[in-house]
């Protein structure tokens, strides 16, 4: 399994065990997942001229959840970086 996909996996699961996320955080990472997997899947990024790269929204997030939720904050940071290895 790669980094990548590792480092997805560790996100899915801090999400599951996050318990209460603010709605609109919570819905901003699981798309965030879904796109990021279905880009894997197609091996090549999911991103328009209007969408902003996955990385910037995460990164958001991360800073939100930082106090209330560290893990999930942690394992949102090191998808952004294994997202920056990967060009994505």
């Amino acid at each position: 399994m790669s980094d990548l996909h590792q480092t997805l996996a560790e996100l899915r699961r801090e999400l599951a065990a996050a318990g209460q996320l603010a709605a609109d955080d919570r819905a901003l990472l699981e798309a965030a997942v879904r796109d990021i997997q279905h880009a894997l899947e197609r091996a090549a990024p999911v991103q328009s001229d209007s969408t902003p790269a996955p990385g910037e929204a995460l990164e958001g997030a991360a800073v939100r959840l930082e106090a209330e939720h560290p893990g999930v904050a942690g394992a949102v940071r090191a998808l952004v970086d294994a997202l920056g290895k990967a060009g994505i």
